[in-house]
């Protein structure tokens, strides 16, 4: 079993709120990116926007993510690292993530991601039918840097944490 796993997925597919969960049943610690993210700015997400564009929240992302992974790779207890839907995009991170040996996809479909995204702190968020289709173009990268997904349709929290492990210990995806 790895030592360290990191989950990816959209805005909105659960990844904070599994991970929280996964790391709690596994013993490890659990790193949230957009919340380390804020830490290191001093602000939320949408202000990071609105202050740097997101051209700005990219550049501290990479910083944070990359140190999150080689944070994890340094952990003698075990670590889960939710990343933020958009990490794939940069190119360093997603090159990165090809050479990672767990990462999970947590699969959800768009209009449940939307109903969750729609928060007003997500500047991502707020036009359903760009959503969708950001949704769409990001889709591909996830998957190309999964080792695992986890169709979380219809699943609670605990259910998707469940289903991770599962693949952990067999490596055989969700049905």
């Amino acid at each position: 079993m790895a030592d360290y796993l990191i989950l990816t997925g959209f805005m909105g597919s659960g990844k904070t709120a599994v991970g929280r969960r996964l790391a709690g049943e596994l013993g490890w610690d659990f790193f949230d990116a957009d919340q380390l993210i804020e830490e290191r700015a001093g602000m939320p997400i949408v202000e990071i926007f609105e202050a740097q564009g997101e051209a700005g929240f990219r550049r501290i992302e990479e910083e944070v993510v990359l140190g999150l992974l080689d944070r994890g790779q340094e952990s003698s207890r075990g670590s889960v690292i939710s990343l933020g839907g958009g990490a794939v995009t940069i190119p360093i991170i997603y090159e990165r993530l090809l050479t990672e040996a767990l990462v999970i996809l947590l699969d959800v479909d768009v209009e449940a991601a939307f109903g969750r995204a729609r928060d007003g702190r997500r500047p991502l968020a707020a036009d359903r039918d760009e959503f969708e289709q950001l949704y769409r173009e990001r889709e591909t990268l996830y998957r190309g840097v999964a080792k695992g997904i986890i169709d979380t349709r219809g699943l609670g929290v605990d259910q998707v944490a469940g289903k991770i492990i599962e693949f952990m210990w067999s490596g055989k995806d969700s049905d």
